[in-house]
């Protein structure tokens, strides 16, 4: 991400999508851009705009959790998020693409909606579309739309935003504050739209993305794979569960270790158990007052205000809550979940939305509990204040653990990147080959002073995002290698060395971490 914002900083260049990913709009990149002119090119400036995503997530939640809570619970939710584990916070700051924006735009569309919905019944049905409403839809829309272009794990909140607007608002859809929803989401979608006009069917984005989902991992994981892999360890991960088990101690995936597999289902079975139950109290709500509704029109029956308010406020619980079970659903049914839930966890990213809803009736009435403390009560509250301080202090232990073990870790790793540049330059090397993620780190850490082509691990072409950096290595009068130690491709070439089946000599120079093949 930090090399496709060099290119559009300074090579002038307007990049449609991430490279080599037809379907992820790098929004990330071009705000970093401006950053890159402002701070220079550091990962520092980076991941700068990373953090102003997570500030309005957070505000997000909080107005999120108002709206169909209480300003209290919300402050509550703040506090929870403003700690996670190491995958939480990691998804938040590093510049992969995607996730820290697709955060803030899930909740936006909620909020936004649900406000909407909530606010039409507070002003004379004459007056309801005026122009600050208008423009809310047209943001709506542009959210929406640039949503959808960074990514489409957006999908299930687009599709049940739109629907409860139908639902509440239909006369505005169907007025100019619809067309401004219309408009702004094709000025959003416009990247998107310039792509799949202008390339074959089978390149199309869409295309793309479904086969990924369905195709694109090796192997052909059964079923009972899939369902270990996305509740054992994908949903846990993506909850915010810190365990010190790996993907290896689970069944299908290595040897099983007994304690890991009950830890991370509690985790998972917990989530779905307290879904089930908050979806349970909204449809009771929604059912009552669907029953007390005055007159006996069966679509269209006179609501009182609080009536309409709290049935807006149920269906807006639920409408989060079905968009969480979605994004699980599309994670269960991809073959992803039963080769690599470990990685590919980072898709149930948005399903952290949903944690105000579930939480919720474990809050609820806590205060006159706590006050009256009554014997037949303590049983309930013991057991709602247990599981609240577990949920809290798992995200907070998280965190202490991340800054405790995780980040001097990083830090000593990203010294030892920056003296693998050093030596690189010192040596005169600027076109060497290497593995995926050194390759990236060396051309954005030097500021493409070097540039890397990757290789496998039998030294043929790897996955070059970028076929221009191929390219110009390919024809480079001097190319070195430099492969980190003990990985495949470094033995490989180490044998054709010492079998004198190289093209040309080479002498093997070591760094920390690196042999480096020096062309003699």
């Amino acid at each position: 991400m930090g090399l496709v914002a060099r290119h559009i900083a300074y090579n002038g260049e307007w990049p449609i999508f991430f490279f080599g990913q037809p379907y992820m709009g790098p929004v990330e990149a071009y705000l970093a851009a401006p950053l890159f002119h402002l701070l220079g090119p550091s990962l520092f400036a980076l991941r700068l705009e990373l953090l102003l995503f997570f500030v309005l997530f957070l505000a997000g939640m909080y107005a999120l959790t108002a709206l169909l809570h209480t300003p209290k619970f919300g402050l509550f939710i703040c506090l929870l998020f403003s700690f996670g584990t190491t995958d939480v916070i990691g998804r938040q700051l590093r510049a992969v693409g995607e996730y820290p924006e697709t955060e803030f735009f899930a909740v936006a569309i909620c909020v936004i909606t649900i406000w909407l919905a909530l606010y039409a019944y507070r002003i004379e049905p004459s007056r309801r579309t005026n122009t600050g409403r208008i423009c809310l839809y047209a943001l709506l829309g542009f959210i929406i739309g640039v949503s959808i272009w960074v990514d489409m794990l957006i999908l299930p909140f687009v599709c049940m935003g739109l629907f409860f607007l139908l639902l509440f608002c239909r006369r505005e859809c169907f007025s100019w504050a619809g067309v401004a929803l219309v408009c702004g989401t094709l000025i959003g979608l416009i990247p998107l739209i310039i792509y799949n006009v202008s390339v074959p069917f089978s390149q199309n984005s869409i295309a793309v993305l479904l086969h990924i989902h369905n195709t694109g991992t090796i192997g052909h994981p059964s079923l009972r794979q899939q369902f270990i892999g996305a509740f054992g360890i994908g949903m846990p991960s993506g909850l915010g569960y810190d365990a010190s088990c790996t993907q290896g101690q689970f069944p299908y995936f290595g040897h099983t270790v007994l304690s890991c597999v009950v830890a991370h289902l509690s985790w998972s079975m917990g989530y779905l158990v307290l879904c089930c139950i908050a979806a349970a109290l909204s449809l009771i709500t929604i059912w009552k007052i669907w029953r007390a509704r005055p007159g006996t029109s069966l679509w269209h029956p006179e609501w009182t205000f609080e009536q309409s308010r709290q049935l807006i406020i149920a269906c807006g619980r639920l409408m989060v809550l079905i968009c969480a079970i979605g994004t699980l659903f599309l994670f269960v049914t991809s073959p992803a979940a039963g080769s690599a839930p470990g990685p590919t966890a980072r898709y149930l990213t948005c399903m952290l939305i949903s944690i105000p809803m579930i939480l919720w009736p474990l809050w609820d009435g806590l205060g006159e509990l706590l006050i009256k403390l009554k014997a037949r009560a303590m049983f309930s509250l013991f057991v709602r204040l247990a599981i609240l301080g577990l949920v809290l202090f798992t995200y907070v232990n998280g965190t202490i653990k991340l800054f405790v073990h995780d980040v001097p870790v990083v830090q000593s790793e990203y010294q030892r990147q920056q003296q693998t540049v050093q030596s690189l330059e010192r040596l005169h090397l600027n076109y060497v080959y290497s593995e995926y993620w050194t390759c990236n780190n060396l051309m954005f850490l030097s500021n493409e002073k070097i540039i890397c082509a990757v290789v496998d691990d039998h030294l043929n072409d790897g996955y070059n995002r970028y076929p221009a950096f191929l390219t110009r290595v390919k024809n480079a009068s001097q190319v070195a290698y430099i492969l980190p130690l003990g990985t495949d491709a470094d033995k490989y070439l180490f044998k054709l060395a010492n079998t004198k089946n190289l093209p040309a000599a080479y002498r093997v120079i070591r760094i920390p971490g690196y042999h480096i093949f020096v062309p003699v």
